[in-house]
Order: structure tokens, then sequence, then C-alpha cells
């Protein structure tokens, strides 16, 4: 697993932001759109190579990676030159590959390529005004036409677009046939997966400068950045676009290895980065207020670029029904070659091999009984599996060996998660209890430790989680139940809500009051739960799932089941609230049973005289949910990654738990519907499935912080704005 560049990448990158930073800065790019095309700037990038970028060494090119390609357009698309770049890489590696002669833009000149079939009408093509020459598909012909092309035409990128007329009486034949036909709809494929790259890069940028206006700008005694109102949109645009960027590059990963999917997921990072950049930019532009509205910033540049290169290949939902074809039809495009790229989101050899064992467990377990069993229950309590796991040290894996676990890394720990959520079982018991253990390993004392841990390993005993409060949710500094110091134990008063797994569980991981200030007051415990004053009272919540209410009265416990210094709870809290926050495992889980339940029903359903497989719209909103479905994994697998290279960010688990439990409101609404009437019967069936997962979807906005704290951390972490609670 590996999401940085290589060290030549980097170089790369770097020297051609130089370049653009000197060559093209926001008044030259004034200057160059009147024109729709920046001769200096082109030339600086003709020098360096980057239109053979793309073309095979053997042809006199560079014969650089895909995911070279998809750099360069990283910083295309950050800087916005006047330049057709992404247009002539593709076209000349498309025009060397057909036969054609490249040396004439290796000089210079202006190669680029229509991108729908021509039919002999007019077709606007962004590059024709500053083009030499254009490629064009018609029929099984591969023309190219000759300049100069059209007069200019006002548009809304500034730039160099025109309208021409091209068909099958246009130009001259390059190349004819089937695989003529192949190679350009190869070209057409990798174009979008550039294009989609550049405009993640560039609704990034236009979010970076938003924020970074929003901590200057004051309004009302503060910065405008510390207003939820502004900064919570901001930072789910910023999970969103950050969700395409990954999600291009985890395609170019499919493509180098053959994957089976990587056809589908080139259309669903161009539908998704049209989907989330476009009001990206606009939420990005609206933060600078009435001067975001003027041509003196530079948020309108970024906020016309986006639209151009979102729309310039007509509309972005007519990936959609190719996405449907690619996943559930079989359709078998050519693909780009993408060479060989040392990103990838798969975990290590070695995690592969430990998931495969439980992989193989969960094999002999998950009975259809079992499933049921599971589809019901209202706590996902399997002591039975919990047991067969603990009995080969992978209850808890990355636990030391002393301590009854297999000292695994962490891509191990997410790998096994993993084999959960592809059986659809619940993991909530033991992640609760995992952080309890956690808790009592680094912060507990030896006592606490020699009796907890060994109990916790063999899964002879569980955890609950003892932070909302009635008066308090997210806020859990400010929880009230106290504990009062009493010789060598404390007293514990007070009631918890929201107890998942407190009947259950043999311990609590416990929060306390034990001091005034807010932050500085708490104290953690690991609590046992037989002590008398316990009580748990059953909490059903709309998704059938059982939750409690817990009462502490003169609850005793020895100091020796303190966690951490007395008043210093908030060391331990972060380290709780990170693992809780830890990925978006869960939600990918929970999409991915929701939409195989609707692909099953689909194919098995009729809706308007025929299979609702076939019916367009049902396709199209399959196809939504597949490409949300994909980007939550991405951001969970870079949640992984962070943890397991040591170079976590704070703001990368949080936005995959934002951006993994919204999307699973939004597919989890749109699938009802697409299956509606049948979604509304509770059973153990496909729709059914979809049905429950629905109901649950909500509360996941809820549960291991809400929404809106996650909103908070992306933007005080993952943009740099004002802290926005108290």
């Amino acid at each position: 697993m590996n999401l940085e560049l290589s060290e030549d990448q980097e170089m790369m990158k770097d020297a051609l932001s130089r370049a653009f930073t000197k060559g093209s800065p926001p008044a030259r790019i004034r200057e160059a759109e009147a024109q729709g095309h920046d001769d200096a700037t082109w030339l600086a990038f003709v020098e360096m190579g980057l239109p053979l970028l793309r073309v095979p060494e053997d042809d006199g090119g560079a014969g650089a990676s895909l995911m070279d390609a998809v750099v360069i357009a990283e910083v295309f698309g950050e800087f916005v030159p006047v330049i057709p770049a992404l247009d002539v890489i593709v076209t000349a590696r498309l025009l060397a590959h057909l036969g054609g002669d490249v040396t004439g833009i290796a000089e210079g000149k202006i190669a680029t390529l229509a991108l729908r079939p021509a039919d002999g009408s007019a077709q606007l093509i962004a590059a024709a005004g500053a083009a030499d020459s254009i490629l064009f598909l018609s029929g099984e012909d591969v023309r190219v036409a000759a300049g100069p092309f059209g007069a200019p035409e006002a548009n809304i990128g500034s730039s160099a677009a025109r309208q021409i007329v091209i068909g099958p009486d246009v130009g001259e034949l390059l190349a004819s046939g089937p695989e003529a036909v192949a190679a350009y709809g190869a070209a057409i494929d990798e174009w979008k997966l550039l294009n989609a790259a550049a405009t993640a890069a560039a609704a990034r940028k236009a979010i970076l400068l938003a924020a970074d206006y929003a901590k200057e700008r004051h309004a009302f005694g503060k910065p405008i950045g510390g207003y939820q109102g502004l900064a919570h949109p901001l930072a789910e645009a910023h999970c969103e676009v950050e969700g395409a960027t990954l999600l291009v590059w985890r395609t170019v990963e499919a493509l180098s290895n053959g994957n089976a999917e990587a056809g589908a997921m080139v259309r669903m990072s161009a539908w998704w980065a049209a989907e989330a950049c476009r009001p990206a930019v606009i939420k990005a532009m609206r933060v600078f207020g009435g001067y975001g509205m003027t041509m003196e910033y530079d948020a309108q540049i970024y906020f016309r670029r986006v639209t151009q290169w979102s729309l310039v290949a007509g509309n972005p939902d007519d990936d959609l029904p190719v996405i449907a074809d690619r996943l559930w039809s079989e359709a078998t495009p050519a693909l780009p070659d993408a060479g060989a790229t040392a990103i990838s989101f798969e975990y290590p050899q070695g995690s592969l091999e430990i998931a495969a064992t439980v992989r193989a467990i969960f094999e002999e377990h998950a009975t259809f009984e079992r499933r049921e069993q599971q589809f019901v229950s209202d706590d996902f309590f399997d002591p039975e599996l919990y047991r067969k796991l603990a009995a080969i040290n992978l209850l808890y894996p990355d636990w030391p060996v002393e301590h009854g676990g297999s000292a695994c890394d962490r891509f191990s720990v997410s790998a096994i998660k993993k084999v959960f959520t592809e059986y659809d079982w619940g993991h909530v018991v033991i992640s609760v209890s995992d952080m309890l253990g956690k808790m009592v390993l680094h912060f507990g004392s030896e006592a606490a430790k020699a009796e907890i841990l060994p109990k916790l390993a063999s899964a002879e005993a569980y955890a609950s989680l003892g932070y909302s409060e009635p008066s308090c949710g997210s806020d859990i500094f400010a929880a009230r139940t106290k504990a009062v110091r009493d010789g060598d134990d404390w007293i514990i008063d007070g009631q918890k809500m929201f107890t998942s797994q407190g009947h259950l569980a043999q311990y609590a991981l416990m929060l306390t009051r034990t001091g005034e200030d807010k932050h500085g007051g708490i104290t953690l415990f690991a609590l046992p739960l037989d002590a008398p004053g316990y009580r748990c009272d059953e909490i059903k919540t709309i998704g059938n799932e059982r939750t409690n209410t817990t009462f502490y009265e003169g609850v005793r416990v020895s100091d020796a089941y303190r966690l951490g210094e007395v008043n210093g709870g908030v060391k331990v809290l972060a380290a709780a609230l990170t693992m809780e926050q830890g990925s978006g495992d869960h939600y990918v889980g929970a999409i991915k049973n929701m939409l195989e339940g609707a692909v099953e029903w689909a194919r098995g359903a009729q809706r308007h005289g025929g299979p609702a497989i076939e019916d367009p719209a049902i396709r199209a909103g399959l196809a939504r949910s597949a490409v949300r479905l994909e980007v939550v994994d991405v951001l969970s697998r870079r949640t992984a990654w962070g943890v397991g290279v040591g170079k976590p960010q704070k703001h990368y688990g949080p936005s995959a738990k934002l951006f993994g439990s919204e999307s699973w409101i939004k597919c989890g609404t749109e699938l009802m519907a697409l299956a509606a009437p049948d979604t509304l019967l509770q059973a153990f069936t496909p729709t059914g499935r979809i049905e429950q997962d629905y109901r649950r979807s909500v509360p996941s906005t809820i549960y291991a912080g809400t929404s809106e704290v996650q909103r908070s951390i992306v933007a005080e972490a993952g943009l740099g704005l004002p802290r926005t609670r108290s």
C-alpha cells in the first residue's frame, strides 16, 4: 500500500509548478484569456518535452506512465494555464499509435481530438482555435483535419473553443477498422481520466484559496472561517474533491493491474469529478462574498475552468450508462495502457494472507442461518465467532503477543475489517472492546492489565462506551457523571445515554467528571460493570439496533481501574476518539450490501415491460451508488495507509467517516426509491437488506461523532480554519 508519488514524479511536479508559477501567474492568465491561448506558456511546456510525455520512446516520446500524466494533469489543474496541455498529450499518443508523425507536435504544433464521434454536424472542440490539426472518429475511420479552424467564439472557459463541422468528408484518413476505433476509444478514456485529475486539482486549489481568505477576513469580531455556516460546506467539499483525486489514482492502479472494473472506474472518475467539483468551486467562490463575483479575484477563474472542463465532453450523466454497461453488462472496452505505477491502494501481501485466514473462518462460520441471524440481530453479538478468532490470536490482531494478539500491523487490522464488511458481519462489539483494551494497555495500571486484557483477548469479556449523557452528546467534555475520590476508591454517580453493548459488556470505558475545568477535569476508568449500583435499560433505534441508557448510583471502583492521570482524560480520549473515527470500512460494507441487493433485485424484477436491470433510469441510479461506494472506499483506504505508514493526518479519519455516513444516506435514499415499492417490506431479502440499511444510515451520521463534528474537524485539521467549537 503506497499513496506517495515517486521521487521522479515529485521532481517533475516541482519543475512544472515552478514553470507555471513564473510563466503563468493569474495576471498572465487574464491576458491570455483574450486570445484563448498562451503562446509563451505553451512554448515553455514544449521545451520541457511534455507534449510527447505519453508517446513511446521508440516513437520519439518520453514513454511515461499514465500516473506520470496524472501528475502533470494535477499541476495543470492547480495553475489553470491557458494551454491545451492534456488534449495534446492524449492526441500525440493516439497519433503515434496509429502510425502518424508526431515530429510537429514535438516542435510545438498543437494537435487535439474530438471528444464525440463525428456525424457531419458542428461539434465544440475546446482547443480548436489554437490547433493545427484535429483528430476525429467518423464511423470506423480516424481522420485528421488541418487548421486553422473557425472564428473566435466567446465561451465560459475563455479557451480557444470553436464549433467545428467534422464528418466523413472532412480531412484525411489516418487509420480505419476495429483497431483504430478501439485506439480512439482508449484515447477518449485517457482524456477523461486526465481531465478528472485536472478538474479535481483545480477545485482543490479553489477551496484552499477560499480557506486562506476565510482565515484573514473578519466579520462580527472574528475570522469568517470560524463560523460553521461557512466552514462546514467548505469542509464537505474538501472531502468530496479529495475523494475525486484518490479515485483517479485508484483507477490508474486498476488499469495498471488489469482490474476487471478498471473501465468502469475511468468513467466513475470522470462523473465524480464533475459531480463533486462544480458545486465545490461555487462554495469556494461564495466564501469571498461580493469580491468573489468580481473578475479581479481568482475565484472566478477556477469556477469557469472547472465548469468548462466538466462539461466540454457533454453531460456528465452520459457516463452513467457507460458505467452500468461496464459493470453489469460485461462490456469490454479498449482501455489506455497505464504502464507501471508504484501507487497502490491494496494491502501488503502479508496482510492479505492474514485476512485470508480470517476469510476461511468466515467461509465455514457464515452459514445461511447465521447470516439471517446477523440480519435480525439487534446487537450483532456473535461470541462463537469471537472465540474462533481468539483461538488463533486474531480477535485483536495488533495487540502484543503476550496479551493475546499477533502483533500485526495496521494494514492487517484494516484488511481483516474488510473481511467483516465482505460478509456484512457486525464488528462493533469487538471494535469497542478493542478500544478499551488499547486504553488499558497504554494508560492502565499493571493490575488492570493483568485482569482485563486476558479476558478480552480470550472473548470472555467485552466492553461498552460510557461517553454520551442526557445533557451532552457530541460535546463529551460537558459530561456531568461524577467520580469522587474515597480513599483508594472512587464513587461514581450519573447516567449515560446510548451505551451500546451495555447489556453485554463486563467493562465500560467510562468518562467521568473529577474537576471543574471543562477539559481539564475529566478522568477515564475501565469500569467493571458487576459492581453494585449499575443498571442498564434497553432503547431500540430506528435501525432495529439495541442501545441502552445506563445508570450509576454510588458505583465504587478501585483507583487501579483509572486510565491515565487524574483530570488527564483529554489525552486518553484523544487516543480513543482517533480509533473510533479511524476509517470508513463500516460505511463501505453498508453501501456495498445495499448496492448488491439492488443489483440482485434488478436482475430479477420487471419494470416498464422488461427486466429492471435494463431500465435506463434504474441503471443510472445503480451507477451513482457504485461511484459513491468507490469514493468511500478510497477515503477509507487512505486512512488505513496513513496509520499503517505512520503518517496519519488528523482529517483523514473524519473525512472517511463524514463522507461515508452521508453517502450511506444518499445511496440508501436513492436505492429505496429505485426498487420501490418492494423496498418497503422488511425481510431477509435483497430489497429487505436495502430497507434495513436505509433505516440504519441515519443513526450512522450521529454515532462515533456527528457529521457536524466531523465537518468541524476537517475544516480545522484539513483546511486550517479556526476552531468553531468551544
